[in-house]
C-alpha cells in the first residue's frame, strides 16, 4: 500500500508544511507516526538543493514501538531518495516514527509518500495530554552535542536533539512536544562577529515563530508577508523560551543596544501570547553567558504587571567547561543539557500537576 503523509494516514508531531503534496517536518524533532501490520516499510524522501546535501544534509531518525533510541538513523544525501525504515522476517503490528534529528536552517525533510507491504491501521493517538513547546536557537536544536570542542566545526551530523536539554524535559514530564528553534538566531541581532557594526536582524525568531514553516518557504523564493501562518493548533501547555545568546554577541554591555534588545525580547514575549493566550511561558537564559540575565529578568517582570503572571524566569548558570566540558563551537555538553532539563523540569512539573495532567 502506497499513501501520502496525511492526516487520514498518519499522526504528526511538531510544525509540518505540505507543499506540492510532499509534507515536509523540517525543524527539530518534528515527525511523522503510523501504525501497521506487516513486514517491511519505505519512505520517499525528498531534500534540498546540492549544496546543503553535500555539506550539512538533512538527518533524520527512525523510532520503533514507542522507543525512545532510534532503530536507525540516515542522512538524506539525494534530491529523492527511497529508504527502508523497517524490515523483518515476520508480518508484526508495529508503530513507526520518523523523526528529523537535524534543525530546519539546514536540509529540508520532505516525505513524499508512504509504502509497506501490509495493512495500515488507524494513526497513533497523542501518548500524553501533556504539551510542551520549546522555541529557541542552536542550544534547543541540539548543536554540536555529537561534536569534540576545538576539533569539529558545526554540521548537522553532530547536531543530535536527543541529547538536548528540550528533548529530556519531553522525557522526563511524559509530554507531547514540539520546537521552532534556529541556530544563531535571536530576537534583536542574530549572531554577528566581534567586529560587526549593526546588529543581524534579516532573519529573527519573529519571522519563523507565526508561520507553520517560513524557512522552507523563503527557500523557495517567498517574501516575508507571504509566508503561511501556522494555526497554533498544538496548543501547549507550557512553553519553554529560551533565547538572547546570541543577541548578546551584538549587545556587549552596551547600555544602548541592551535597551533595543528589552524591547525586542519583550515584543517576542507578546507574539507568544498572543499566539497562545493561556500557555505558562518558561523563560530561561544563561548557560553560555550571562551578560543579558538582569535585562531579560526586567522584560519579563514588566510583561507580568502589563500582562499576566502565567510566565516565569528561569536563570542559568554558566556551563561548567571543567567538569561538565563543552562540544563544538563551545556549545553545552550532555551533562550540561542534563543540568538544564532538571533545573526547567522542577518548575515545569507543578504547572501540569495543578491543572491536573
Amino acid at each position: 500500500m502506497i499513501f501520502k503523509a496525511d492526516k487520514r494516514h498518519v499522526r504528526t508531531g511538531g510544525r509540518s508544511l505540505v507543499k506540492d503534496g510532499v509534507r515536509y517536518i523540517d525543524y527539530t524533532n518534528s515527525f511523522v507516526e503510523f501504525e501497521f501490520e506487516g513486514t517491511r516499510a519505505d519512505v520517499m524522501l525528498v531534500t534540498s538543493d546540492e549544496e546543503i546535501r553535500n555539506v550539512n544534509p538533512a538527518w533524520l531518525a527512525v523510532f520503533v514501538n514507542d522507543s525512545t533510541e532510534p532503530s536507525m538513523r540516515f542522512a538524506l544525501r539525494e534530491k529523492r531518495q527511497r529508504v527502508c525504515i523497517y524490515s523483518s522476517d515476520t508480518v508484526q503490528r508495529v508503530k513507526l516514527r520518523l523523526a528529523k534529528m537535524s534543525e530546519a536552517a539546514f536540509g529540508k525533510a520532505g516525505i513524499e509518500s508512504i509504502e509497506t507491504d501490509g495493512e495500515l491501521l488507524p494513526p497513533p493517538l497523542p501518548r500524553s495530554q501533556r504539551r510542551i513547546e520549546f522555541v529557541g536557537d542552536s542550544i534547543t536544536c541540539g548543536y554540536g552535542t555529537r561534536g569534540v570542542f576545538n576539533v569539529d566545526t558545526f554540521s548537522t551530523d553532530t547536531e543530535d536533539p536527543l541529547l538536548g536539554y528540550a528533548w529530556k524535559i519531553a522525557q522526563k514530564l511524559g509530554c507531547e512536544y514540539q520546537y521552532v528553534s534556529w541556530s544563531g538566531i535571536g530576537v534583536l541581532s542574530a549572531w554577528v562577529e566581534e567586529t560587526a557594526e549593526k546588529p543581524l536582524d534579516n532573519w529573527l525568531l519573529k519571522d519563523i515563530y507565526p508561520y507553520t514553516d517560513s524557512p522552507l518557504e523563503r527557500e523557495a523564493g517567498g517574501e516575508k508577508g507571504t509566508f503561511t501562518p501556522y494555526d497554533f493548533s498544538f496548543d501547549p501547555q507550557v512553553i519553554v523560551f529560551f533565547d538572547g545568546t546570541n543577541d548578546h554577541s551584538w549587545t556587549k554591555g552596551i547600555a544602548e543596544r541592551e535597551e533595543d534588545f528589552a524591547r525586542a525580547y519583550y515584543d517576542m514575549l507578546e507574539c507568544i501570547r498572543k499566539n497562545n493566550p493561556k500557555a505558562y511561558i518558561v523563560t530561561t537564559y544563561g548557560i553560555m553567558g550571562t551578560s543579558l540575565s538582569d535585562t531579560i529578568a526586567a522584560a519579563v517582570e514588566r510583561f507580568r504587571a502589563e500582562h499576566d503572571d502565567r510566565i516565569v524566569y528561569v536563570p542559568l548558570e554558566v556551563q561548567d567547561e571543567e567538569n561538565d566540558g563543552v562540544v563544538t563551537d563551545w556549545h553545552p555538553s550532555e551533562k550540561s543539557h542534563e543540568k538544564i532539563a532538571c533545573r526547567l523540569a522542577q518548575v515545569i512539573e507543578p504547572v501540569f500537576s495543578k491543572l491536573g495532567l
